[in-house]
């Protein structure tokens, strides 16, 4: 039921994607533009004194060698003695390298800032058409959440630069210490760590941002309700996205080899939009809030066990949720026989005040 009403979502605001792919690649450019100011720098610096070892000619004769069958000790020597060159350089160039480091922290908080500055509007965008039904602009969006989006994006990157450095030392611990037993075992271990870690991270803030869209708090009120909404959701949750941890992963690896990457690339920003509608389905259901998940289809959640599917009436809309009453809309015999019954009423009130006013007269 999540994943079918998310993905009916999905496909009725697809342009959604397009938007979001393009904003992703203008980021990717900035960063690109970025990277290449801050570290042409010292790659230059390290590549014109790599160069002078000649570590492609020697390396290369060396797989010749063995490829050959003609390996000599004074081989083995001599690209010990390139590696131990190698890092000479690396040594002589410590400070560049620290530097480097450095920057290239400071450019990654920057491109997860830059991305994550898209995950309120894309979410308020959705909102508003599971709330209501409308199709609102994305960057007009944007620009008019951008000091919200701005505030949630500072916050969220602060929280999952941390998490994400402790995910990656974990992933590396295990794969050294499987590597030791068995490469085939660290292998599959690793990749099962990663779909856990994939899920855990997504489960862990999936109701801040539709608390925050959709119920009108503030960044950190959103976040307190997200870990306490969670406590009793979070199994489900860390399930669902580990299927769909897995099947992107193998929708990814085919698209690379069916599309040659071109695909991939709208596959991945399709996917950052349908994370966004899962986490406002769910905080949708959660709530027992209604929704449209297609044009004039409403989910009523007000039913807990059954949620009821029916066709929306814009005559009927409610005030609050601009959705469909939980009443079905009646045939037209009977809103005929109420429009007769009410004119009726108000026919013998109109006969009764007149009586009333011949009998004061009279008086």
């Amino acid at each position: 039921m999540l994943f079918k009403n998310s993905f009916s979502i999905l496909s009725n605001r697809f342009s959604l994607v397009y938007k979001t792919l393009f904003y992703v690649l203008v980021i990717c450019l900035i960063i690109a533009a970025l990277g290449v100011a801050m570290f042409m720098p010292t790659l230059n610096k390290l590549i014109d004194s790599i160069k002078e070892l000649q570590l492609i000619d020697n390396l290369g004769s060396y797989i010749k060698s063995i490829l050959s069958g003609e390996v000599e000790s004074s081989d083995f020597e001599s690209i010990e003695n390139l590696f131990v060159q190698i890092g000479q350089v690396f040594s002589e160039n410590s400070s560049r390298l620290v530097l480097a480091g450095i920057l290239l922290v400071i450019l990654y908080f920057i491109a997860m800032f830059l991305i994550s500055m898209c995950y309120y509007s894309v979410s308020d965008v959705v909102d508003s058409y599971m709330n209501s039904g409308s199709n609102f602009p994305f960057m007009a969006n944007y620009v008019h959440n951008f000091k919200t989006s701005a505030k949630f994006a500072l916050l969220y990157t602060l929280i999952n630069i941390p998490l994400q450095i402790v995910f990656a030392l974990i992933i590396v611990g295990v794969a050294l210490l499987f590597s030791m037993v068995n490469y085939a075992l660290s292998i599959f271990l690793v990749s099962l760590l990663c779909f856990c870690i994939y899920a855990i991270n997504k489960s862990m803030f999936s109701l801040w941002i539709p608390a925050m869209a959709s119920g009108n708090m503030t960044c950190t009120q959103a976040l307190k309700y997200n870990f306490t909404a969670l406590k009793d959701r979070f199994t489900s949750m860390f399930g669902a996205y580990f299927i769909y941890g897995i099947l992107m992963a193998m929708l990814v690896v085919l698209s690379l080899f069916v599309t040659f990457g071109v695909g991939t690339l709208v596959l991945l920003a399709a996917s950052l939009v349908f994370v966004r509608i899962v986490n406002l389905v769910s905080y949708y259901h959660i709530n027992g809030l209604k929704y449209y998940k297609a044009d004039n289809v409403v989910i009523d959640n007000s039913r807990k066990f059954s949620p009821a599917v029916y066709t929306a009436d814009e005559a009927d809309v409610a005030e609050h949720y601009h959705l469909p009453s939980d009443k079905p809309e009646q045939e037209g015999g009977a809103k005929e026989e109420s429009k007769e019954e009410v004119a009726a009423e108000q026919t013998s009130a109109a006969n009764e005040n007149g009586a009333d006013i011949t009998d004061k007269k009279t008086n």
